[in-house]
């Protein structure tokens, strides 16, 4: 491997990655001991971390200001760590039955530090003082519970159906906030709203890598004392405040929105900062506490020239650090998206297959060295993901010592979350972001290179347990040209139909007036605006009507929670579930792939297997055809879900994604059941005609439900034979992956709930059914006149 350091010489740029990261002790011929770190009792283990020794001034900062910006490195203890010092020191007790919540940008962070946390504090399982709450599933127990661990959706959601002052909580830690996700920007907004009638409520925002100053006068303006309280300078940041004579934020963007001046307003809000108690003027300000230093050193190496492609130079890369690195540590790969982790991979059992064959059919002496690889990404059930989080049991044998796991993941793994013994990480420099168009209404996903900051969070996963290596396949002129500092925050590329729902369910009228950290663009609320005041959610005058109440409720997109209301109306409710709880997962069918005379008969077996449970209107009656089969093979359970893998497998489905959608229905069936009864097209039990495309009547309601919900997204079969949206005439073309494309029955108008970049350019489209036009005019004849 061509890789170099940028300390390196240029004749050292093509040597071997062994012989680049010789440090000063291997050159005079000692070898450095190597402390084990993940060996040592878990209280020699907290006292070690970098963050352990400011704890008193963490302490001090909790009880003297309202905000606390806390910067500090990967892997110095701040996601574990924070709640310990907190709850050991009263924060929440039984006494005060206070709750201190920690949010993830991720529901695989939320629960895994949860275990960790709960590991820590000796308590057991989670569930008890430690818990956590995601998305479809809580692992909490009422008024026991101090310490809880969830998703910034989960904590929005919260406040906006249960507690709005978040009276519950006496701190809220805002982790991982460089990310900047649409729902941690609008907790920000919520919290800094909050803090008006709570100053007593602490917030704390947490990140390796962000703008602590931007973060700091986002909520205190200029009553900041920003101090580096954990660093040997000791340098204070509050001059730099006090010298800064620009407005805060929040006039910025008044003036940006050209809002008029309402005297009235600024003269009610300075009577309301005026009531405030003379000994609480001083939760009003914030300070800035950098913890410097991580547990271990993580050598950076670049590629010397450009790799022409991504997917096989990680997997080349992976496959040299196995074969010329020593065993003492995994490898931990990342790529843009779960397709390109599965198409890797395979590559990389195809190639170990054949390393192991050629190995066994010569005389040579060297040992084949196993290794497992394995796929994380946010697709996979929970059950699947936590496989590359258990630690393997490294006492059974020197064949049991010897096993090496390569990890490809997404950029999920690059916060929060610790995978166990990386010792090398491979960055290939990309990522699949989420970018929406409000012209064409269409959401993307767009793989874009990773930003500075996102590079270095990646860096320090290999840091974790012990020094490590981070191999970099792009140059080191690549990122100081063309990667970003910061990756753009979600809020500015993504669809604010759901963010403006949220905002309208907590009760703010005027959009403009809540506090962001970057406003989106006009074209984007407009955008959110139509299609609310098209699903019924907003009336003329954007105040918020009974059914956007309802849709609110929902923890899916509103279009969703739209086709669900719907279904009540209908009658086939039960058969709706199934169809949203299949859309939450990634891919029901496994298709079996590659070449030969036995894959050709397993092509033929699957697709005897999908013309058993098709419909010819598309991908939505087939979602509910194949759950209503498994029902009515293996029962209706809400406790326990029963999914047997070898008749899966014989009926090409995956069994993991089939029981996740089970999961979420179970889930999405106790929110219905709020508004109305659960109710089945045909039998009483719930099971639909399964098998054959099931009945007429039991096809045009489901479809008829799906276009309440998604009836913008509509095209028409023009006369070329393609696809063209009715607004704004663009080429769509129906995805391989539908059942439409390969069952489906020609229909001269469509409609479809997905979109994204087709591999051969242009908008793919997804879970495509066919629609009659009459129903456009029947339930959205307000939008389509």
């Amino acid at each position: 491997m061509s890789f170099w350091k940028p300390a390196s010489s240029s004749s050292s740029a093509y040597r071997s990655s062994s012989s680049v990261l010789r440090d000063d002790n291997e050159d005079r011929g000692v070898d450095a001991p190597t402390f084990n770190f993940s060996r040592a009792p878990l209280a020699q283990q907290r006292m070690l971390l970098p963050i352990y020794k400011h704890k008193r001034q963490f302490l001090y900062s909790m009880e003297h200001y309202g905000v606390v910006v806390l910067v500090g490195e990967t892997g110095c203890g701040k996601s574990t760590q924070l709640v310990q010092f907190l709850y050991e020191n009263g924060w929440a007790s039984d006494e005060n039955d206070f709750q201190i919540v920690c949010t993830q940008p991720r529901r695989i962070a939320a629960q895994t530090l949860a275990q960790r946390v709960a590991h820590e504090e000796g308590s057991g399982s989670v569930g008890g003082v430690v818990g956590y709450a995601v998305r479809f599933d809580d692992c909490t127990t009422l008024h026991r519970t101090r310490i809880k661990f969830v998703t910034d959706g989960i904590l929005l959601r919260e406040a906006t159906l249960q507690d709005p002052l978040l009276s519950s909580y006496s701190v809220v830690i805002v982790d991982e906030a460089h990310e900047r996700n649409i729902n941690s920007d609008v907790l920000l907004g919520l919290l800094k709203k909050i803090r008006k009638r709570r100053p007593d409520l602490r917030v704390i925002v947490c990140s390796a890598t962000i703008d602590a100053e931007a973060f700091l006068q986002f909520f205190v303006g200029n009553n900041s004392n920003s101090t580096d309280s954990s660093t040997s300078k000791g340098k204070s940041g509050s001059e730099g405040d006090k010298s800064t004579d620009s407005p805060p934020p929040a006039k910025k963007r008044k003036s940006r929105w050209d809002q008029p001046k309402n005297k009235e307003e600024d003269a009610s809000k300075k009577n309301d900062d005026n009531q405030l108690q003379p000994e609480s003027n001083y939760l009003q300000t914030g300070t800035i506490i950098s913890v410097d230093g991580r547990q271990h050193a993580v050598d950076v190496l670049y590629l010397a020239e450009p790799a022409p492609d991504y997917i096989k130079k990680s997997v080349e890369t992976a496959l040299e650090i196995h074969a010329q690195e020593p065993m003492a540590g995994d490898i931990l790969c990342f790529l843009p998206s779960g397709e390109d982790i599965d198409h890797a991979i395979r590559m990389a059992q195809e190639t170990l297959d054949q390393q192991q064959q050629q190995q066994s059919s010569s005389s040579s002496r060297k040992r084949f060295k196993p290794v497992d690889c394995l796929p994380l990404y946010s697709a996979l059930p929970y059950q699947m993901q936590a496989r590359v989080f258990q630690q393997a049991d490294r006492g059974g044998g020197k064949k049991q010592q010897q096993r090496r796991r390569i990890i490809f993941s997404t950029n999920m793994a690059e916060t929060s979350v610790t995978v166990p013994r990386i010792t090398h990480v491979v960055d290939c420099g990309l990522a699949k972001l989420p970018y929406f168009d409000p012209k064409t209404g269409f959401d993307r996903l767009i793989v874009t290179e990773t930003s500075h900051a996102s590079a270095r969070q990646r860096t320090g996963r290999a840091g974790r347990v012990q020094a490590g290596k981070c191999h970099r396949l792009y140059t080191e002129k690549y990122m100081v040209d063309k990667m970003p500092i910061q990756t753009p925050p979600e809020i500015l590329r993504t669809n604010l139909t759901g963010f403006i729902l949220t905002l309208k369910a907590l009760g703010v009228d005027n959009l403009l007036s809540f506090d962001l950290l970057d406003l989106p663009s006009i074209d984007a609320l407009s955008h959110g605006l139509e299609c609310l005041y098209a699903l019924g959610a907003i009336d003329d005058k954007t105040n918020l009507t009974k059914l956007g109440m309802d849709m609110s409720a929902f923890p899916t997109e509103p279009r969703v929670a739209r086709m669900l209301l719907e279904s009540l109306e209908i009658g086939c409710s039960w058969e709706i579930l199934s169809v949203a709880s299949a859309m939450q997962v990634r891919q029901l069918f496994v298709k079996p792939r590659g070449g030969g005379g036995q894959s050709q008969q397993r092509l033929l077996d699957y697709e005897a297997a999908m013309s058993e449970v098709a419909d010819p209107s598309g991908d939505h009656v087939t979602y509910a055809n194949i759950i209503a089969e498994h029902d009515d093979r293996s029962g209706i359970s809400s406790s326990r879900i029963h999914v047997d893998e070898d008749e899966c497998r014989e009926r090409f489905l995956h069994p993991i994604a089939l029981r996740r959608a089970l999961e979420v229905r179970n889930q999405l069936t106790a929110f219905l059941r709020k508004y109305g009864k659960i109710k089945a097209f045909g039998l009483a039990a719930g099971i639909g005609a399964a098998g054959g495309g099931g009945s007429l009547e039991r096809s045009r309601a489901i479809r008829k439900c799906v276009t309440a919900g998604f009836f913008f997204n509509v095209a028409k079969l023009a006369n070329d034979g393609r696809y063209y949206t009715i607004r704004k005439n663009i080429l769509v073309t129906p995805s391989r992956a539908s059942v439409f494309h390969s069952h489906g029955s020609s229909s001269e108008y469509i409609i479809f709930c997905e979109t994204h970049d087709g591999t051969r350019g242009g908008i793919e489209l997804r879970s495509i059914s066919t629609i009659d036009a009459r129903w456009l005019r029947e339930l959205a004849s307000h939008y389509w006149e």
